[in-house]
């Protein structure tokens, strides 16, 4: 689970991380990053790859402007539709607005309540179960201190990182591409769907669409091209026929 905190407050920031330290514990959550912010051009430089294991907790004041945590709030959920927002603020007044804005927020939790460790226990369990019934098909890398569930259905390929022999490029089938912190064999191994169609590329089988044996493409779904070794036509083609 991956928890962005956007709070310019030092104090407030503290409180939280407590608070989330100790749901999370309770909870016993093994894998769970939280990152904090003060500065929405930090937050909007570091947000998460779209999944139903993310948070965003937002205060609604930053800097200044009573807003800012909206705004925020509205470029998360252009690129995040799984993500789950939740607003904490001395503003309750602004709740209302928070509908205006059409983000779906799941909690609106006053700074100074006396429940809060429990509103935000309550709204972690709600996105484990949640999580949980939206699963189907996801498939979990790590992504440096960060965990990365995506829908199977997404993946499009992996690719060797040039500069890391110890991580690799996620390429997404919407056009995302994404550092993962393992390298191809390892990869492999973790799912049948993968095939090693190119020394520096692992592909899913279950995206392919077409094989172009005289340019050693090979086209996936959404427009995605990836190399094709050619000592490995025979054992692709093959594999698709079994698949």
């Amino acid at each position: 689970m991956n928890i962005a905190i956007l709070e310019d407050d030092t104090i407030q920031q503290y409180r939280l991380l407590e608070v989330l330290n100790q749901a999370s514990k309770q909870l016993k959550l093994s894998q769970i990053n939280i990152t904090t912010f003060r500065l929405v051009t930090e937050i909007q430089k570091q947000f998460f790859f779209p999944s139903s294991h993310n948070i965003y907790l937002l205060d609604l004041e930053i800097s200044g402007d009573p807003q800012a945590g909206l705004k925020v709030a509205q470029l998360i959920r252009e690129q995040d539709a799984y993500a789950t927002i939740i607003f904490f603020t001395a503003h309750e007044d602004l709740l209302p607005l928070t509908y205006r804005y059409k983000v779906s927020a799941l909690d609106f939790i006053a700074k100074d309540s006396p429940t809060l460790k429990e509103d935000l226990l309550n709204d972690l369990k709600y996105v484990m179960t949640h999580a949980k019934n939206t699963a189907q098909d996801m498939y979990t890398l790590a992504c440096g201190k960060r965990f990365l569930n995506i829908a199977f259905a997404n993946i499009g390929f992996f690719e060797s990182d040039p500069s890391n022999s110890h991580a690799s490029i996620l390429w997404a089938l919407d056009n995302r591409s994404l550092q993962i912190s393992k390298n191809l064999h390892e990869i492999e191994q973790t799912d049948p769907r993968f095939f090693r169609v190119h020394q520096s590329f692992l592909v899913n089988v279950d995206n392919i669409e077409s094989i172009n044996k005289s340019e050693k493409l090979i086209y996936l779904k959404n427009g995605l091209t990836c190399p094709l070794s050619r000592r490995k036509i025979k054992a692709l083609q093959d594999r698709l026929t079994h698949n």
